[in-house]
């Protein structure tokens, strides 16, 4: 590493650490004012409260990488400019890209961190937020002598599963328990017409050799004419066996989350259930995945945008290139949005929806990079 590759990170470093540590604070604070008075009404300790903020700080350590990331490249090249610098060491005969690669290969370092983050520690971050607050939400009521479902059940759950024809609706799941209560299983054939529908008052559910085994019991098994939609036949049953339905009952509970807390792990298995060509509710499920696959490239976008709005001429403050690049990264998250709201309504391929605000960056930023070079 040159003299002026240490230089250059040294005081990247100096502006990004301060970014980090003051966004830090401000999520913080606003999650504690949030959090803290409904967690300390329902009795939690010091511990506990402490812990949530934790997993809350960790959990947005994806939004503030990127932003702590595009505000100190651009000061940091801002500052260079304004004092001459960049026009001391580009007389020298040292190109842009070679300038720069020192930002280059830490945006790309942080890409591969927010990838770990996305994979790994988010998705604990955000099951321990779920414990915190459905472990001591229904301690709360508990004492209180309220009623509540514990952890890990929950009431009217509807789940499709486009991949094989199925659309289940339960008046109750208990994951803990085993069981299910009031169950239809409507099946449907290779042109969704429906062939089939076992309703039960009760139904067991468990595990054996990796897969899911139901035993419906008190219910009746109707048969449909899949062209005219005729009843063929109802017959009643104290317990019945379907063997080809093998759905998940915990993916079950995923579809009455909100798709955007839900992590890579579990939108990963979500998507596995039902499959990769979702529509309707579950394209949610499906935009979700694609976006945390997509999620890390945005720091790459970052130094391709502030490089050209940094080395720009005239002595001029370096937050004035922070001002400007700031605007054309909301410019980012409004494209961004914009193909979240067609990705999560079918309208575009999931998978083209979470690629293409970058795409369309890049479209824009390769010229304006070899323009500065």
């Amino acid at each position: 590493m040159s003299l002026l590759d240490r230089y250059i990170l040294r005081e990247w470093a100096k502006v990004f650490s301060l970014c980090i540590i003051c966004f830090s604070g401000l999520l913080l604070i606003s999650e504690g004012y949030n959090w803290i008075p409904e967690l300390l009404s329902w009795g939690s300790s010091l511990a506990t409260i402490g812990l949530f903020l934790w997993t809350k700080l960790v959990g947005g350590v994806s939004m503030l990488l990127p932003i702590s990331l595009l505000i100190s490249v651009v000061f940091v090249l801002s500052a260079m400019n304004r004092n001459q610098e960049l026009a001391a060491i580009r007389a020298a005969g040292i190109g842009m890209w070679r300038l720069t690669l020192p930002l280059w290969a830490m945006g790309l370092a942080l890409a591969f961190l927010l990838a770990a983050l996305n994979a790994w520690w988010v998705p604990d971050a955000l099951d321990t937020q779920r414990n915190i607050l459905d472990r001591e939400k229904f301690a709360a009521i508990k004492r209180k002598g309220g009623t509540a479902l514990p952890v890990g059940e929950s009431g009217s759950v509807c789940f499709e599963n486009p991949k094989s024809g199925r659309l289940w609706r339960i008046s109750r799941l208990g994951l803990t328990i085993g069981q299910a209560f009031e169950v239809e299983v409507h099946l449907f054939d290779p042109k969704h017409r429906e062939v089939r529908c076992v309703s039960a008052r009760f139904a067991d559910f468990q595990k054996t050799a990796g897969r899911w085994h139901w035993s419906f019991r008190q219910g009746r098994d109707m048969h449909f004419d899949a062209a005219t939609g005729t009843l063929l036949s109802q017959p009643a049953f104290q317990e019945l066996s379907v063997p080809e339905l093998d759905d998940d009952p915990e993916i079950m509970l995923y579809a009455e989350r909100d798709a955007e807390l839900l992590s890579l792990r579990e939108v990963a298995r979500f998507i596995d259930q039902t499959g990769q060509n979702a529509s309707g509710r579950n394209a949610m499920y499906a935009m979700r995945y694609h976006s945390i696959l997509a999620g890390p490239i945005i720091c790459l976008v970052v130094v391709a945008v502030a490089i050209p709005f940094s080395v720009v001429g005239g002595r001029v403050s370096p937050m004035i290139g922070v001002a400007k690049t700031f605007g054309l990264f909301l410019a980012f998250f409004f494209i961004s949005s914009v193909c979240n709201a067609f990705g999560n309504s079918g309208a575009l391929p999931p998978v083209l929806a979470a690629w293409l605000p970058a795409i369309i960056t890049a479209l824009w930023a390769i010229p304006k990079l070899r323009s500065v070079n």
